[in-house]
This record gives structure tokens, sequence and C-alpha cells, in this order.
């Protein structure tokens, strides 16, 4: 590699055009980077006066160079104008309606030199409320994908990867850094030794499509493009060109006819090229209209780019949705929904209980709190009536979500909370039919969850919590308890040296709440366990304690235990234990849930058995969410 460029200095690259006061707050996040960095900001002419503002806030800063172009020279080329003023081995393209933490270049630098195949990388954009912005991962848009995306094909044939979309949006989100075909031209950070052997931006194209381009000749001439998940930025999306939607639609369109000339001339059937040539064209025709047509009844209302600037979190907040929207919580009555209700009531938000038979003990009667009557497996219909929301929590049996999902954008939910369960992993061996069909149902539920939420747009999240104790309505520890206050001993069969995870319902609760505004949680699950790691016996034994009563734990045969068992099933209480329960336990079914504690700041209480079920007191609280990962 050329010894010139400096391995300690990464280069930013921003090409602005009437980006307004982001166009600061964007170099300003830069210039607070972890790493030393330098910015050379490449100006299209621009008139709003950014440019100005720009140097009177940060001009003083020796890391910032301005290059004013004096016109409108194109995205492609303003890019490589300012690259021979650049020094770095590394180089960032960023747009200037971004915001980036002050570890982004740090943790992006880290990633590309962990894989050296790598010519570029992006990472997870966000909207600014709080969604995943499409484009920031997906395949290459090929005229066969396009021709799939514009007729809606994936919506006829859900099951064939022949007829997938090419934008990823919505897919679950890889654990590390996975590669992709492309990545967004909001963010594009390149080793330059790959840029020196592939060349830099065709200028061929105006505004979009060069980083579709670009993606390509990176990927034919051998290296990797990597998709990085846990870094995430904020993109304000267009704002400079949001003056002008017609004229950058017909850009857009432009380079996309390009685009498929350039690389598919050749090897997609000619007729195939037309139809999409065409329907590109007419796309533009339609967009063109609806967009004169909006443009003509909102003049006067138009926000300038620096008007946006104040939704902008600063970089170090997380919290992306300006005010709580409504919530329905389906399975209210549970109990997590016993101390989630309280906890969503208190912080503001408007609050839809949905059960099939709410408890008049259980039903607060504030206004926040609405409950409605709704059996959502036979009269899902019935959801569309409650209006407001914007978030469902669902804490019914996963199964019953999937056919809700559907019915859910008309009525305005564009986030979801659910819960599955550990038990897809802790049952999978049982030879009880029954466990065995539940077991099934979590798997196809949670696959039918990321691929519906996927179809319609909806950010969600999915937690697998393990033992869940806390107010007396669970049928593990406290089948424990029952057993002990009637029996005075508990049997176990060998040395019940398993280890256990029990997490309370109100740290659950607590999780739901805080996820609710954290994009690093969209698109993810995570195993959601107790806050200490105990034995099976120690279980017991701190559920003995909790009820006022010395250990009484007696060690039996399996043949013995399956007797006991026999007349346990007598009485209601026992009827769903099984002894497919017995064999587990002396096994380890503990699960880490370190990703939930990086992600939003998971941190669940100890074990203590009480012998009545804890109120609400609200003493227990997680710091705000971290929207990095």
């Amino acid at each position: 590699m050329d010894s010139k460029f400096d391995t300690g200095i990464l280069s930013i690259v921003i090409v602005n055009f009437n980006g307004g006061d982001l166009l600061t707050e964007c170099v300003r996040s830069v210039l607070a980077s972890t790493v030393p960095v330098e910015v050379l900001v490449s100006d299209n002419g621009s008139t709003d006066g950014s440019v100005a503002g720009l140097r009177r806030r940060l001009g003083d800063d020796p890391r910032l160079r301005v290059v004013e172009n004096g016109a409108n020279l194109g995205f492609a080329r303003a890019n490589n104008v300012v690259l021979p003023m650049t020094s770095g081995r590394y180089l960032l393209f960023l747009n200037p309606d971004c915001i980036i933490r002050p570890e982004t270049i740090e943790r992006m630098l880290a990633v590309m030199q962990a894989h050296p195949d790598a010519g570029m990388a992006g990472c997870l954009i966000r909207n600014l409320d709080g969604s995943e912005q499409p484009g920031c991962r997906r395949y290459m848009p090929t005229p066969w994908r396009s021709f799939v995306r514009v007729f809606r094909l994936s919506r006829i044939f859900r099951n064939s990867p022949r007829f997938s979309s090419f934008i990823l949006t919505g897919q679950p989100l890889p654990e590390r850094p996975a590669p992709v075909e492309a990545i967004s031209g909001a963010f594009m950070f390149v080793r330059r030794s790959a840029l020196e052997k592939v060349g830099p931006m065709d200028e061929s194209y105006f505004l979009h499509c060069e980083d579709l381009d670009w993606c390509m000749r990176f990927r034919q001439a051998g290296f990797t493009i990597l998709f990085v998940p846990d870094v995430e930025i904020i993109h304000a999306k267009g704002v400079g060109s949001a003056a002008r939607p017609i004229y950058v639609e017909w850009h857009k369109h432009k380079g996309m006819i390009r685009f498929y000339r350039k690389f598919f001339r050749r090897t997609y059937p000619t007729l195939l090229l037309f139809v999409v040539t065409l329907a590109v064209w007419t796309r533009f025709a339609a967009l063109a209209v609806m967009l004169a047509v909006k443009n003509f009844f909102s003049a006067g209302t138009k926000e300038t780019a620096g008007t946006l600037s104040w939704a902008l979190p600063s970089p170090a907040t997380d919290r992306l949705l300006p005010s709580p929207p409504g919530v329905i919580v389906t399975g209210a009555t549970s109990q997590i929904g016993y101390f989630l209700l309280p906890r969503l009531q208190e912080a503001g938000y408007v609050v839809h209980a949905v059960s099939r038979k709410p408890r008049a003990g259980q039903c607060s009667t504030a206004d926040s709190v609405v409950w409605h009557e709704i059996d959502i497996v036979h009269d899902r219909n019935a959801l569309q009536e409650i209006a407001g929301a914007k978030v469902l929590i669902h804490l019914a049996p996963l199964a019953t979500l999937r056919d809700l999902i559907d019915i859910l954008p008309p009525i305005g939910i564009r986030r979801i909370v659910a819960f599955g369960s550990t038990s897809r992993y802790s049952k999978v061996t049982s030879t009880d039919p029954r466990e065995q069909m539940f077991v099934r149902e979590l798997i196809d539920s949670e696959e039918v969850l990321a691929r519906k939420c996927s179809e319609n747009g909806i950010a969600w999240t999915l937690f697998r919590p393990t033992l869940i104790y806390g107010c007396g309505m669970d049928k593990n520890v406290t089948t424990i308890a029952n057993f002990i206050r009637r029996f005075g001993f508990f049997p176990i069969v060998g040395e019940g040296k398993g280890l256990r995870q029990p997490v309370h319902a109100d740290d659950l609760a607590a999780a739901c709440l805080t996820v609710l505004d954290c994009p690093a949680t969209h698109g993810r699950v995570y195993n959601l366990s107790g806050g200490e790691t105990l034995t099976y016996r120690q279980m017991v034994e701190t559920v003995f304690e909790g009820l006022g009563k010395k250990p009484r734990i007696i060690r039996i045969s399996r043949a013995m235990f399956a007797l006991l068992l026999k007349a346990a099933a007598l009485l209601p209480a026992y009827k769903h234990v099984n002894l497919e329960m017995v064999s587990r336990i002396n096994l380890d079914l503990d699960f880490d849930h370190l990703a939930a504690h990086r992600d939003f700041g998971y941190a669940p209480r100890k074990f203590k058995f009480s012998r009545t079920a804890d109120p609400y007191h609200g003493e227990h609280r997680y710091p705000a969410a971290a929207g990095g990962g």
C-alpha cells in the first residue's frame, strides 16, 4: 500500500447541496469521533446559507476543509473532486443529513481491519422515527428483481425465493457483520486500496444509483461488501433535495435505467429489459403527477432543511419517538400485564388493555387505561375498532399473533413487542406430544413474526423469557410453592443440580417499556433470564424460605415420582406436570442475557420468592435505552 497515506487518520467526504443546519450537525458529530479524522465538505453551489453557517460554527477547526464547486456537479463528481485531497487509508462517504455517534468510525474501522477481504462496509441506518431505512442492506436490484418489485409478485409468491424483494429491510438483523450485495450511499466506509483498484464513482450518474454502480464494481473486482448491524446512524434522508422532488425522481429513474443497461444489457432478454424500462418510466410519470399535485396543495407549508434539525436527537440520546403513542396490550391480564400496565400508565402512554375476560380487581379505572373484552383468536377484527395506537405489546401466546399481523398496519400499528419462550430450546428433545407441538408452534410463530412484519413494514422485537414468577400466576415457581404449602415438603429426582434463572415478571414489564423507542432492538430476538443463576435445588430452597418454612427436600426415584405424579394429576393444579419436567430437573437450562444488557440496559433482579404477590411499587427502574450496539 502506498505509504503516503496516513494510517492514523480517516477521511470523511460529505457532499452538500442546501443541507441547512443539518450539515453543521453532521460535521459536528463527525468531529466528535473517538479517532483522528479529517472532514472534506464538497459543496455543490448551495444557496441556503448552509456553508456559511458551517464556517461560522465550526470553521476554526483545522480538521475541516470546505471546497466550493460553484455549481451542482452531481453527487458522484462532487465526491470525486475532493478525493485527491484526502489522506486516510480509509474513507467514509457520508450524506450531510446523517448523524453519527462518537464511536461509529472507530467501530467501523475495527470491522474493516478484522475483514481484510472487505472493500467497503455500511451500517444500520435509521429514520428519524427509529425505523430501519430501506436500502442500507439489499440485494442488487437486477432487472428481474425490479420486475418482481414493480408488479409486487413477492406478495403473490410469498414462499418462493425467486420472487423475493431485493430490499432486506425488516428481515432479522444478523448477529455480526455479514456480506451483502449492496449498501446505501448515505454511509459508505471504503478501504482506499480497494478504491484505487475499482476506481472512483461513475460520474455519468448525476444523482442516485451511483452507489449501486459502485457496489457492483467492488464485487466484480472480488471485494466483499459488509453490513454491520450493531453500528447505527440517523439519516434524515433527502433533506437537501426536498425542494425539487420531481427533479430528484427524474435523475433517480434515469440512473436506474443507466444501471440496467450498463450491467445487464448482455445477460438479460431484451424483452424483459424493455418491460422493466417501460415500468420505470411509467412509475416516474405517476410519481411526477402525484408530487405535482401534492406540491400545489401544500404550497406555503413546506419545511426547509433547517427546520428539520429540531427533530434530530443529539448523538448521545437514543429515544427517537418524540411523544409516547397509544399502546395495545394483548393478554393484559397475564402476570407480565399485572406489572406492565401501571408502568405504561406512569410513563404517560394511553393503554388499550385487551383480554378475553378482564379481571375486575386488576382493571384500572384511570382514563389512561381502557379495557377491551376481545377474544383475539375468534374475533381478531375487533382490534380494528381501537384507534390511536401505534404499538402492540403481545403478552398472549405467540401463536395467536401470527393471524393478527396483517390487520395491524391499517389501524396504525408500526411497532410490535412479543413474547416467545426459551422452551423452544429446553423442550426441543421432549418426548411428550404436547410439548413437541408447543415447540413446533414456537419455532413456526417466530418465523411468521419476522416474515410478516417485514412484509408489512412493522418494527418488531421478540423476548424469550426463562421461568417467569412474580404474582402467583405462573406454572413453574408457583406450582412448587403450592405443593410445599399443601404437603410441607418437595420431592426431587436426583440431586436437582440443573441450573435455572427465574425471571421476575416486573423485570420483563420494564424491558417492554424500555425497548419501545430503542431502535437497536428492532428485528432482534433476546433471551431474558433472571439476575441469578442457581440450581434447581437452590431455587426450591429459596421458595421454602420465602414461605417462611424450613426446607424439606426429599430425594426419590423416578419410578416413585411417576406414582406421585399420577396421584397429583387428580388435583387440577398439577394436571400440567409430566415426567419430561422431572427429566429436566438435572439439566442446565440457563440462558445469558448479554445482548439485552448491551442493547437496552437489561439488568434483572436476583431470585427472591415472596408468599404474597408483589404489588407494583415503581422502585425498580432501568437506564435509558442504548440505541447503539
